[in-house]
């Protein structure tokens, strides 16, 4: 080894030494001078953040267990698919435990859609505050001008028509294109056939 390499050797450790001197030297200057101005006056009466009264509001009470609320609704659907066709009937009466799976399953997709960011476009109470999404998102429609591939996922169709959460719903799904294919497949539990049928 040459006697520069070893003087640069020496020099980096101490430059290190060096720089790490310095910053316990602010740090203990700043704990010096501002530290004391982060405590509270002398004098100063100080009072428990939790008291009794405190730990009673924020405290949960029981609550009686409610039903799980569902969505609202009847449906017809028709189905087709190359040689076959079937019709079912969905009818949810918002209570999840008595509801048939798919109503679950719908309002599954509903709560999903709401922490989506743009599920709330468009959707508002009189008062601005913000609404859960419900058929107007759920059913809604492709948009004019979405860019989708035209790709050919199935030769299955459906029509469904009802009210769904109080709103008229009359829609057609298709599996042509990949817009219409998200639509089929965030739809899917009303398309599949239901147990039973």
């Amino acid at each position: 080894m040459s006697p520069s390499h070893s003087d640069r050797r020496s020099r980096g450790g101490l430059g290190t030494m060096l720089l790490a001197g310095a910053c316990c030297c602010g740090a203990a200057a700043y704990a010096v001078f501002v530290g004391p101005s982060m405590l509270p006056p002398q004098g100063a009466e100080t009072a428990n953040a939790v008291g009794p009264e405190v730990l009673s509001s924020v405290i949960e009470q029981p609550t009686e267990e409610t039903e799980p609320v569902g969505p609202v609704g009847e449906l017809r659907i028709q189905v087709t698919d190359r040689h076959r066709a079937w019709v079912q009937n969905l009818e949810c009466g918002g209570n999840l435990d008595e509801d048939p799976a798919a109503c679950g399953a719908m309002a599954e997709i509903a709560a999903d859609m709401a922490d989506e960011p743009t599920a709330h476009e468009g959707t508002s109470t009189t008062e601005g505050e913000q609404s859960i999404p419900g058929a107007e998102i759920v059913f809604a429609e492709i948009r004019d001008g979405t860019v989708c591939t035209d790709k050919m996922y199935g030769p299955q169709q459906a029509v469904i028509v009802g009210t769904w959460d109080g709103q008229e719903i009359d829609t057609s799904l298709s599996r042509r294109g990949s817009c219409e294919e998200a639509r089929w497949q965030r739809l899917a539990p009303l398309t599949e056939r239901f147990a039973g049928q």
